[in-house]
């Protein structure tokens, strides 16, 4: 995979480009994106990229926050489902394969299977995004969600309609995404840089939906 990867550099200059514009920089590039480029900034659990966390409820039942968590990933994960103009900083699209596989009242145990796009930069006659997946497995108790994001993967264009799945084992972890001065690279910086918004954005709709 590292090895194909790598050969397909030059041709990931255009990955997943559509519209008039095949090249544009990343939203914010100008902005510090130090935190981003920390070393250890994509946790890794033997040798698997996986985000853990726990989102605190003080005072909340198991029943309660899984109730509000259930219907809002219900929404969240929904198939074929789009939120304003690709332009919108707040654009959202959702791929057929978007779906939550499990939620368990008994276990507080929801699964959801995340497919969908993910925006690098967009123009009004332009979009520059890739396709991610991922699992997100939620565990509820009094008080508490246990947060697991993992089994994340990209499909990048290479061209003539032709993807190629890309782990992010290969792809946003310090050895594959920094240089030896601790800098991201550029096209796999938006990937690590997507990725860690996906996750903290992800947590902030949970908060919000458990707070409510």
């Amino acid at each position: 995979m590292i090895a194909l990867v790598a050969v397909a550099f030059p041709m990931m200059i255009h990955a997943q480009s559509e519209g008039l514009f095949s090249r544009k920089p990343l939203q914010g590039a100008k902005a510090d994106l130090s935190a981003y480029a920390a070393k250890g900034a994509i946790p890794e659990v033997d040798g698997k990229v996986v985000f853990k966390d726990v989102i605190s409820a003080p005072g909340k039942t198991k029943e309660d926050i899984f109730a509000k968590v259930a219907q809002w990933a219900s929404f969240r994960f929904e198939p074929n489902s789009t939120m304003g103009l690709y332009t919108d900083p707040n654009f959202f699209k959702n791929l057929e394969y978007s779906i939550v596989k499990t939620a368990d009242k008994a276990s507080g145990s929801i699964r959801c299977q995340g497919a969908e796009e993910m925006v690098f930069s967009s123009k009004p006659l332009a979009k520059n995004f890739t396709q991610a997946f991922y699992i997100l497995d939620l565990k509820v108790s009094d008080g508490k969600i246990e947060f697991n994001l993992h089994d994340i993967s990209y499909n990048i264009d290479m061209g003539e309609n032709n993807f190629t799945r890309v782990l992010a084992e290969n792809w946003i972890t310090d050895k594959e995404c920094l240089n030896k001065k601790g800098k991201m690279m550029r096209i796999p910086r938006n990937y690590r840089v997507k990725t860690i918004d996906l996750v903290a954005e992800l947590k902030k709709e949970i908060t919000e939906t458990i707070n409510k």
